[in-house]
């Protein structure tokens, strides 16, 4: 048996006046056993929770607090069963529940008039059972073919709106509302995951495999590119959102070079999506209490082509990898009000063409090393506003077409020593050292972009993080 735990707390301040805080919490415990020769299983428990929230203080009559949460717990038994030395069979089942604090907007000191806001908690249950056979049908050639049966059930205490079929969902469209009480189920979704590959040695060094694979999701991660911090919602599965399905299919040839020394790939994929969830025109994400009303159900699709080289020995050892990559969706809906850019397709939040990832590490002697990383990706998409207009007395924004336009480039260079200790047998503990530089060139690559009216005009800015050289210092020891 054996535990793993992790801690993290970040904190910074945009303006001197808006503090943002944000922190993670993971745990994990193992335990494994062996019932025979030919059967071994694992038993797994699961804790994560995120959480952020966004202060602001500048004046205390209006000082608030913005905050977010999202727990997992979560058990699984994993078990793997070994016919013979060519057969391999795979099996087990999984549950998973989710809580989360969709928002709170609360009124931060005493002399502050802000009225309270908090959504209702939404709360999930995920289970899942799964068996997959590996077989080497020859020595040259194996195939692994899998199912999946999720089960998926949104659970109260919530209150859930009907909307009238055919219309835009709007709270004017709402024609019911049902109260469901504590872990009653409101909402259920199930349905099969397939897998299902191939692996064909050419030779014995090279090989092809090919692959499918059908997943479906219950929870969605909402993004508005035009916020000024990262203040993502993710939003369950229920009785008006459908759970997302993607079909993949991926086809890949590697091979080794030098005695198998250098390993290199090539590797393209294609993916569709059905009830990928995106957003209106105009849409409210944050402390939305009828945020079905903003969300429209998009079909997607994404591909690309992934190129790999490692080399696995000698005192100059690393990898390079370049990937291609596009992901789309398309809003084309049977209203006029819920179409985003005119029903064709656009780029998803997580397009990024180019990505290039370089890590290098040369060895001096058998205590002193020292490793580069270097990445490259083009900058994500955005939508930004163009102009500003009067409509009845009202001035109003106009914005781009959604994502049509992209933060600059991202670009990162790390350097690092490691220092070991002695190398001998018998010590209570082995250590090493790490003295490294994070961002060695200072580039101040864009964390979001965000607008201000500035006499009259519409500015854009650019919030970075670390846009400075940060060093590190990492002790690390096992026994």
């Amino acid at each position: 048996m054996y535990a793993t735990g992790y801690f993290s707390s970040d904190r910074f301040r945009l303006a001197s006046d808006t503090a943002y805080h944000y922190t993670n919490q993971n745990a994990s415990v193992k335990w494994r056993h062996s019932f025979t020769n030919q059967l071994y299983g694992v038993l797994t428990g699961t804790y994560s929770h995120y959480d952020y929230d966004v202060t602001s203080e500048k004046n205390e009559v209006t000082a608030s607090q913005l905050k977010y949460a999202i727990d997992q717990t979560g058990l699984r038994a994993d078990f793997s069963y070994f016919p013979n030395s060519r057969h391999t069979v795979d099996f087990g089942a999984s549950t998973q529940r989710y809580n989360i604090a969709p928002g709170s907007f609360l009124p931060r000191g005493a002399a502050s008039l802000i009225k309270p806001d908090v959504l209702p908690q939404e709360k999930a249950q995920e289970s899942a059972l799964y068996v997959s056979d590996r077989f080497d049908i020859t020595p040259r050639f194996s195939v692994s073919a899998g199912l999946r049966y999720s089960y998926f059930q949104a659970l109260g205490p919530r209150e859930v709106y009907r909307y009238a079929p055919g219309e835009s969902r709007s709270e004017a469209s709402i024609t019911d509302t049902v109260t469901y009480g504590s872990n009653k189920v409101l909402a259920t979704y199930h349905g099969p995951e397939y897998r299902l590959s191939a692996r064909y040695s050419l030779n014995d060094k090279s090989s092809v495999k090919a692959s499918y694979t059908r997943t479906r999701q219950y929870i969605h991660q909402l993004t508005n590119t035009a916020s000024v911090s990262p203040t993502d919602v993710w939003k369950l599965s229920d009785a008006n959102i459908r759970p997302q399905i993607g079909d993949q299919v991926s086809v890949g040839y590697y091979r080794n070079f030098k005695s198998n020394t250098i390993e290199a790939s090539v590797e393209t994929y294609y993916k569709t999506l059905r009830d990928f969830v995106d957003y209106k025109s105009g849409a409210t994400l944050v402390l939305n209490h009828h945020i079905e009303t903003d969300i429209i159900n998009a079909e997607g699709k994404a591909y690309g082509v992934e190129l790999f080289v490692k080399k696995l020995t000698g005192k100059l050892n690393g990898w390079v990898g370049y990937t291609y990559s596009r992901s789309l969706v398309q809003v084309n809906a049977a209203t006029t009000a819920d179409m985003v850019n005119g029903g064709r397709y656009y780029p998803t939040n997580f397009d990024k063409p180019h990505d290039v990832t370089l890590v290098g590490n040369y060895r001096f002697s058998r205590r002193f090393s020292t490793s580069l990383n270097a990445n490259y990706s083009t900058g994500r998409p955005i939508t930004l506003p163009l102009s500003k207009y009067y409509l009845g007395n009202s001035l109003r924004v106009y914005y781009s077409d959604r994502n049509a336009y992209r933060v600059p480039d991202y670009m990162r260079l790390d350097l690092a020593l490691n220092i070991e200790g002695s190398h001998k047998v018998k010590k209570l503990a082995h250590s090493s050292w790490t003295v490294g530089v994070y961002n060695l060139t200072g580039r101040r690559n864009p964390y979001s972009i965000y607008f201000k009216s500035v006499n009259g005009q519409i500015k854009g800015y650019q919030l970075s993080i670390f846009g400075q050289p940060i060093p590190t210092v990492t002790y690390n020891f096992k026994f």
